[in-house]
C-alpha cells in the first residue's frame, strides 16, 4: 500500500483541474476503504485517514457465506474521517451513505454497493460501487466504480492481495465526462 498507480484511458484531449480534482477525491475514498490505511494518497487528499475508525471483528467468511450480516459503524474522530453507518450484504444492493471530511470540498459520499464474491481458496471480493455521488458545498461528483480483492478471512490481514478495478465518472457539477480510469491500491 505504498502508493497508487493510476493508469489513464484516454477519454479526454485534455483534464481541467475540476476533473483532476475529482478524480483524486473519489480515488482517496476507495483506497482506503478497500486495502486499510495507505501511506501516500492522491494530492490533495492526503488528510484523509480511516485507520483510526473502529473495526469491529467480522466473520467474512460467514458474511460471503449469507449466513450473517455485520454493521460497520463509523464515527468522526482522530484518525476517522467517515461517519454513519454500513450493512454490507452479499449479492444484494446495500447503501453507503457516509458523511466525510478532509476530502477536498466534499461532505458526503452516497453509493448504491453490491458485494459478489469468487469462493476460491482464498476468495475473491467483488465490489460494485453504483450510483456514487460525491457532494460538497458546491461540488457535486458522479460516479461508478468496481474493485476486486483476494481475502483471507481466517488470516489477521483480511486483505491478502488487491486485484485492481476500474472508476467510471459521468458527471462533474452538471457537466457530462467520460472519464474511465484503471485503479490498483498498492
Amino acid at each position: 500500500m505504498k502508493y497508487l498507480p493510476v493508469l489513464l484511458i484516454p477519454t479526454l484531449a485534455f483534464a481541467t483541474p475540476e476533473i483532476e480534482d475529482a478524480k483524486r477525491s473519489v480515488i482517496a475514498l476507495i483506497q482506503p476503504l478497500m486495502a486499510g490505511s495507505a501511506t501516500k494518497r492522491p494530492k490533495g487528499t492526503e488528510e484523509f485517514r480511516v485507520d483510526g475508525c473502529d473495526k469491529k471483528k467480522i466473520n467474512w467468511m460467514d458474511v460471503l457465506l449469507m449466513r450473517e450480516t455485520a454493521t460497520m459503524d463509523f464515527k468522526f474522530k482522530e484518525g476517522c474521517d467517515i461517519q454513519g453507518s454500513i450493512t454490507p450484504k452479499v449479492l444484494s444492493p446495500f447503501a453507503a451513505n457516509l458523511d466525510i471530511r478532509n476530502v477536498r470540498s466534499y461532505s458526503r459520499i452516497e453509493t448504491q454497493n453490491t458485494v459478489t464474491a469468487n469462493l476460491e481458496t482464498k476468495p475473491i471480493l467483488n465490489l460494485e460501487m453504483r450510483e456514487g455521488v460525491l457532494s460538497g458545498k458546491k461540488d457535486i461528483v458522479k460516479f461508478e466504480a468496481d474493485y476486486r480483492v483476494r481475502i483471507s478471512p481466517v488470516e489477521k490481514k483480511t486483505v491478502a492481495e488487491n486485484l485492481g478495478g476500474e472508476l467510471r465518472i459521468s458527471e462533474i457539477n452538471g457537466k457530462k465526462v467520460s472519464i474511465k480510469e484503471k485503479i490498483l491500491v498498492k
